[in-house]
């Protein structure tokens, strides 16, 4: 398996009881939010809103959800209530002034990367709003490519090492 998703997050939680090996992994691996649906692996032209990376991700999608979703706190300020700093800032600053329904995003998972890492530089490299963290892998240069590395495949680069992170 490579990508989960993508998943309409209203049909997506339309269905998760009726569906429970669809959730994310308790494991490790990236996760994305997009305005568009994509195929095999997201691309720039997806509108990646969200990128992130966890040692758990079923648990960070439901924290991304809840926020997401809304149930945060309306006050913009540090001690404001949230769980996803993601999730929050794509409620707050992308989804209320656009008046998009969170809903009709999509969310998908990789969890069977070779390196977290890497894919996650790759994925906030085709972000195309919001703000960008920079990740650097410290164990691949170049870092891996992502098709490749979402689908397990060992790199060809005569300067990379490849090992599960």
């Amino acid at each position: 398996m490579s990508w989960e998703g993508p998943h309409k997050i209203s049909d997506y939680l339309g269905s998760v009881a009726r569906s429970p090996w669809k959730r994310p992994p308790e494991g490790s691996g990236v996760y994305i939010v997009s305005e568009n649906p994509w195929r095999d692996v997201p691309m720039r032209d997806d509108n990646i809103l969200y990128v992130g990376q966890a040692a758990y991700i079923r648990y960070q999608v439901g924290r991304l959800l809840c926020d997401l979703l809304g149930f945060t706190g309306d006050n913009p300020s540090a001690e404001e209530a949230y769980q996803h700093k993601g999730g929050h800032s794509l409620w707050s600053h992308y989804c209320l002034p656009r008046k998009i329904e969170p809903g009709r995003l999509y969310l998908g998972w990789c969890a069977t990367c070779i390196c977290v890492a890497c894919a996650e530089t790759k994925l906030l490299e085709m972000m195309t709003s919001g703000p960008h963290r920079v990740r650097i892998c410290a164990a691949h240069r170049p870092v891996l490519d992502l098709g490749q590395n979402c689908r397990g495949l060992i790199p060809t680069h005569p300067n990379s090492t490849a090992r599960r992170q």
